[in-house]
């Protein structure tokens, strides 16, 4: 009887993984993976999961208080180290359900402190999210199309494993890696694609 519930188990297990991997857009990963990499060559593995979390998760924590976020946001507004053409804002992941919107555009008076803190305490979630089995045979479909057509990427296997490790103990955060930060300097904040596009790109489109 163990042996036909651990076998039964498995064909479970393989059925979900063919059903996420058929749910994920293999044109569209691939399309996004490979802009990420023309934009940031330096990136890993752990970068490309992060765009991805974020694009299937958005924000990973509730708000405290206003005053926090507009804190945090005009400490990285001091920092000298914005790239002068970095671009103001982008998609995350394949899907695009959020988008970064970097600090620069404050910085160069395309848009308010007050406009993108609205816009991001709106898209902060209800509940914190937690990683589903869909989750982690979405991310393992994205990461078998990143080994096809990036087989050369530095760290491949051991960034994948440390994903992997990660959520299997319920985790699912990742930090940008050390190399993205020293090449790129990241100072964005996460926005919903709707509230993006009714808040703030008619203004970061003129």
């Amino acid at each position: 009887m163990k042996k036909v519930c651990i076998i039964l188990f498995m064909l479970v297990s393989i059925v979900m993984q063919i059903e996420a991997s058929e749910a994920v857009d293999k044109v569209a990963v691939k399309r996004s993976v490979a802009e990420l990499f023309r934009r940031y060559p330096e990136a890993t593995l752990r970068d490309v999961y992060k765009s991805c979390f974020q694009d299937r998760f958005g924000m990973t924590h509730i708000l405290a208080d206003r005053s926090r976020v507009e804190y945090y946001i005009v400490a990285e507004l001091n920092e000298d180290d914005y790239l002068p053409d970095s671009v103001y804002y982008e998609s995350c992941g394949w899907q695009g359900n959020y988008v970064r919107v970097s600090l620069r555009a404050i910085k160069d008076g395309i848009i308010t402190l007050d406009q993108l803190v609205d816009a991001f305490i709106a898209s902060a979630p209800d509940t914190v999210p937690s990683v589903t089995q869909q989750w982690i045979d979405e991310w393992e479909a994205i990461l078998s199309i990143v080994r096809d057509i990036k087989p050369e990427l530095q760290n491949m296997e051991t960034d994948a494993g440390a994903i992997r490790q990660s959520l299997n103990r319920g985790g699912y955060v990742m930090h940008h890696s050390s190399r993205y930060n020293e090449c790129y300097h990241p100072h964005y904040r996460i926005i919903r694609r709707d509230i993006f596009e009714t808040q703030l790109l008619p203004k970061l489109s003129k």
